[in-house]
């Protein structure tokens, strides 16, 4: 009887943790870039760090939304590098396979995930990688 008991409750644990291991869905390359604020960490050419040769400090704090019908914002933050400075806004557009991101037009590579996006454009010979972190 004991081991028909003990069957028995393997059978049970066995049937409630069997659904458990079911993989969540994973989000896609768009549902991640809507559903954060990004702001700039890196920016290199041909694998050199260029940030602070390409950007003013006044633009490391300003950050982007992307909503999912195409639009997206840059919001100046607090550090403003003029006074008249405001919020842009544009469109852009992500290929079925997340690979390909168009910002205004201008198409770059891409890799999206939950921790990072990195785009990158190549261009006679010089490859410019930027890489957006969670604000």
């Amino acid at each position: 009887m004991k081991t028909v008991n003990y069957f028995l409750l393997l059978v049970l644990a066995l049937a409630l943790a069997i659904p458990s291991c079911k993989k969540d869905k994973e989000k896609s390359a768009k549902e991640i870039l809507t559903s954060k604020s990004w702001k700039i960490s890196s920016m290199k050419l041909n694998g050199t760090e260029v940030i602070t040769d390409l950007l003013d400090p006044c633009d490391m704090d300003n950050y982007m939304t992307f909503t999912s019908d195409g639009n997206y914002t840059e919001f100046v933050n607090t550090i403003k590098c003029d006074v008249s400075e405001t919020d842009i806004t544009g469109t852009w557009s992500l290929s079925e396979d997340g690979k390909t991101f168009t910002l205004d037009g201008m198409e770059l590579l891409a890799d999206i995930t939950e921790a990072r996006m990195l785009f990158t454009l190549s261009d006679s010979g010089n490859t410019l990688a930027i890489t957006f972190i969670p604000k």
